[in-house]
């Protein structure tokens, strides 16, 4: 092959290899574009920070044992919940069905004080009439505790029928009756009217009924509290609130009490009213006496009476019989307060000291001795010497009855508690012997 011949031959062939070059490296560019193309396609088909895996976990760790999906917050951020945030807003309750239930048991009561002034001579010159009128009325509210053989039997605070010349009752019908005072504990604010039932129409009888009875000592801050009473004396009203507090100390007059405190509003009228619960039982008794008490400058502080606190004092109440003079049972001591200072500072408890007692008398048989401290008379707790007077007057003489005291001993406290029983006597019976 000649030289010129060779050197085209030359010339093709690199030609040619040029071409294969550009075209492998063309490929090679093609498929190198190809595989990124593809890789930032498929990052970008999934959603950043949110992986099949953790969907699939979170579907399955809130679905329950039906198939229904239970959202668990701690698997997700809040922001991302709107749905979740809504299920813990906390909406009003709604307490018909609790208040259908304790009104038939709720009962306004207004009370009449009748005074007759003294006028001046001259005066009588232009009045011919007696000079006597009604003193403003006082409202308040009950509930119907109990009855027995003739007598329907309502508890309210003492405050409300307090020296009343006349007690008035309305029932949930409108019904309205004179009613008596059954029994009255100051210390406690505590009363009992009594109805009598001839004077009740059939119609009322079925449309009334005895409040349910609940546990104050098993409540706990935060539970829902109702409020029944005839506020302001415009008849019976509703409010709705939470026990805020529990065993919150008050002293008034002296004498310290530990009370319910509440959110639900407790006006004038109000006092003397069932707080109630979620079940519509009855856990307090409202005293409007201790809410004016919290002054007027605060707002949202009422207060009742713990209903287990005060059960014995009502049944005692409930159960109190008219005595004769004669007939009231003697215990024979003489006896002093224990203050809530005196109780504080030498660690005593509160009741009766008893400072002596009559030779020969029932308390000096039984075994009551100077310095004892009594603290309980038939369950049912003392405090100072007018109770302690209050509830003998109501026991005849020749009842046995059971006695709580404190007497000094090698306790910790300084003091041991005992029960002893001591049949009452008759006052006139211990006299002649004196």
């Amino acid at each position: 092959m000649s030289s010129s011949e060779n050197n085209t031959e030359k010339k093709r062939f690199g030609k040619l290899r040029i071409f294969l070059i550009t075209v492998i490296s063309g490929i090679i560019i093609g498929v190198g574009l190809a595989v990124v193309f593809l890789i930032i396609r498929t990052k970008d088909s999934n959603p950043s920070g949110v992986m099949k895996s953790d969907v699939a976990s979170e579907v399955s760790d809130t679905d329950d044992k039906d198939g229904n999906n239970t959202p668990d917050a701690s698997k997700t951020d809040s922001k991302d919940t709107p749905a979740e945030t809504k299920k813990l807003e906390v909406s009003s309750a709604d307490v018909s069905g609790i208040v259908d239930s304790v009104m038939p048991s709720v009962v306004s009561v207004k009370c009449t004080q009748v005074k007759n002034y003294s006028r001046d001579p001259w005066e009588d010159l232009f009045y011919f009439e007696d000079f006597g009128y009604n003193d403003d009325s006082l409202s308040g509210t009950g509930f119907i505790i109990g009855q027995n053989g003739s007598e329907l039997l309502i508890a309210t605070n003492n405050d409300v029928p307090s020296n009343a010349e006349k007690v008035s009752i309305t029932f949930c019908d409108g019904t309205e009756v004179e009613g008596t005072v059954k029994g009255a504990d100051s210390y406690y604010d505590l009363a009992v009217l009594a109805v009598d039932m001839s004077s009740l129409s059939s119609e009322t009888l079925n449309s009334i009924k005895i409040a349910t009875i609940g546990s104050s000592d098993s409540l706990s801050v935060g539970s829902m509290a109702v409020a029944i009473g005839n506020s302001l004396g415009n008849g019976q009203s509703v409010t709705v609130g939470y026990i805020s507090a529990l065993d919150r100390k008050i002293s008034i007059g002296g004498r310290e009490m530990k009370l319910i405190q509440t959110d639900a509003a407790i006006n004038d009228g109000n006092n003397g009213g069932p707080l109630v619960n979620v079940r519509g039982e009855v856990i307090g008794i409202a005293s409007q006496k201790y809410t004016s008490y919290s002054s007027t400058k605060v707002e949202g502080m009422s207060f009742a009476v713990p209903i287990s606190k005060v059960i014995p004092v009502i049944n005692e109440l409930m159960n109190r019989v008219e005595l004769d003079q004669e007939d009231k049972g003697y215990l024979g001591i003489e006896g002093k307060d224990v203050s809530d200072s005196y109780s504080k500072t030498f660690s005593m408890p509160k009741g009766v000291y008893v400072f002596s007692t009559d030779p020969g008398s029932p308390a000096d048989t039984a075994g009551i001795r100077a310095g004892d401290i009594i603290t309980e008379i038939n369950g049912r707790e003392v405090v100072n010497m007018q109770q302690l007077k209050e509830i003998l007057s109501y026991i005849k003489y020749g009842t046995e009855v059971e006695i709580k005291i404190s007497t000094k001993g090698r306790s910790a406290s300084g003091y041991e508690e005992k029960t002893i029983t001591v049949e009452l006597g008759k006052r006139s019976d211990y006299e002649k012997t004196r």
